[in-house]
């Protein structure tokens, strides 16, 4: 399996000379695996190698167990060790998100707040792939959910991709590897688990190598996909006819494939946020009907005279910034108030709405001068509710925030550095506590993109 991995990473390119990895581990066969593996390749490849653990806080006793397993198995091995304890279920009460999405969302959060610039490796296998593609088939993926999980997306990397759960198992048992094992994985209530554990052997009945078949059609898929791509980007760049217009007669005539691909690229050019099937499907009658289309973040888009026509108000924001006081500031076609209130208010705060936390700070942990600005180079923030750090541009950028309005964005910052983003949060270290006396709130009056 050793050499099955190098050649992944190789066709893959995966890897460069003095690379730094920070490697998923969450102490199962699997993630020990890969584990394992970096840790022989690391000569080969002159790696900086770091194990990263996220402890969900998810099973009670079992999320200690695999905190300690993985702990104990680096330190006795001599491996950089994070770890990151936490409570998804609290955050996403919270955030309102699923428990799946807050996990994925904080886990990455941790491992990207330890070296920007490094590769993240996951220990996803070529069994969890085929468990991905037929998930998307039951939901009635497009293409792109069909190709399932890649080998190689932006900075996260996945050694194991081509390697079944029965050779990882293999493997872990040749060269006498521990592991911890879930016990939520034999519960077929969870999607994934039924797929895994139901519906698997059925299809390996018909064809005992159907991974290596599904394996052979998700490599065809991703190229179609690939292509079909590049595709619409050139049919784009044919219809463009200058800075948000394109002409309608040449995505009318374009194949209905290559048509909603450069539709969806149009959409997420200009708003920032990838679309909706709907909004496609909507986009796609306007050419043929013609009129006005108006969706998120303020885009509206007109069909006429031969003409697809994004208009929006995209000017620079200029820098800005105020000195923070109690009261009222102006800028951009919005209002941000700002009001001292004392301790014994506080219960009566949090009652008001579960998020209005995310806009009220610790007044009394405001270092030396405070003041209410624009984003400035090197801006960074540790948000109390994802606990890493990370920096402004990286949050703006996984927020799909349109550059032309970043400068919009309030940022309140003092001498040690950023206390709070708007529609972001509050930075840990100014965060609401019992012994809290003084807190700063903040208003917001307009909405980000308005």
């Amino acid at each position: 399996m050793y050499n099955k991995v190098i050649s992944t990473i190789e066709q893959n390119k995966m890897l460069m000379n003095g690379t730094t990895v920070i490697a998923a581990v969450s102490g199962g066969a699997d993630s020990m695996a890969l584990l394992s593996i970096l840790v022989r390749m690391k000569e080969k490849y002159n790696l900086k190698l770091i194990a990263a653990h996220v402890n969900h806080g998810l099973r009670g006793a079992e999320s200690e167990r695999d905190e300690n397993f993985v702990r104990c198995y680096c330190e006795k091995n001599s491996i950089e060790i994070q770890i990151l304890k936490t409570n998804i279920s609290e955050l996403a009460s919270i955030s309102g998100e699923g428990m799946e999405q807050c996990g994925r969302r904080v886990r990455y959060d941790f491992f990207g707040s330890l070296n920007e610039c490094a590769l993240i490796a996951t220990a996803h296998t070529l069994s969890d792939r085929i468990e991905t593609i037929l998930f998307n088939l039951t939901r009635g993926s497009a293409l792109k959910g069909l190709c399932g999980i890649p080998a190689v997306r932006n900075n996260i990397i996945r050694p194991l991709i081509e390697c079944t759960r029965r050779e990882i198992e293999e493997y872990c048992l040749n060269n006498c590897l521990p592991y911890i094992i879930d016990s939520t994985n034999t519960n077929d209530n969870f999607t994934r688990n039924h797929i895994r554990m139901n519906i698997i052997p059925q299809l390996a009945r018909i064809n005992p190598r159907f991974e290596q078949a599904i394996l052979r059609c998700s490599e065809s898929l991703a190229i179609d996909e690939n292509l079909l791509n590049q595709l619409s980007v050139e049919l784009l760049e044919y219809i463009t006819v200058g800075s948000g217009s394109y002409q309608t007669a040449g995505l009318m005539n374009a194949h209905p494939s290559l048509r909603k691909r450069a539709l969806a690229k149009i959409l997420q050019t200009h708003s920032g946020t990838a679309p909706e099937g709907k909004q496609i499907d909507a986009l796609e009658s306007l050419l043929c009907k013609g009129g006005r289309l108006q969706i998120q973040n303020s885009v509206i888009l007109t069909s006429d005279s031969g003409l697809l026509m994004v208009n929006r108000h995209e000017v620079e924001y200029e820098e800005w910034q105020f000195d923070l006081n109690n009261g009222a500031f102006q800028m951009n076609d919005k209002s941000i108030v700002t009001k001292i209130v004392n301790k014994i208010d506080l219960e009566n705060i949090q009652n008001i709405h579960k998020n209005i936390l995310d806009n009220c700070l610790d007044y009394d942990k405001i270092i030396g001068n405070s003041v209410i600005r624009s984003r400035c180079a090197g801006d960074k923030i540790r948000l109390s509710k994802r606990h890493c750090t990370k920096s402004i541009k990286k949050l703006f950028n996984e927020a799909s925030v349109p550059v032309w309005c970043r400068n919009r964005v309030a940022i309140i910052a003092d001498n040690a550095g950023v206390l709070w983003v708007e529609s972001f949060g509050v930075d840990e270290r100014c965060e609401i506590t019992t012994s809290t006396e003084r807190i700063l709130m903040i208003t917001v009056r307009r909405d980000l993109y308005a």
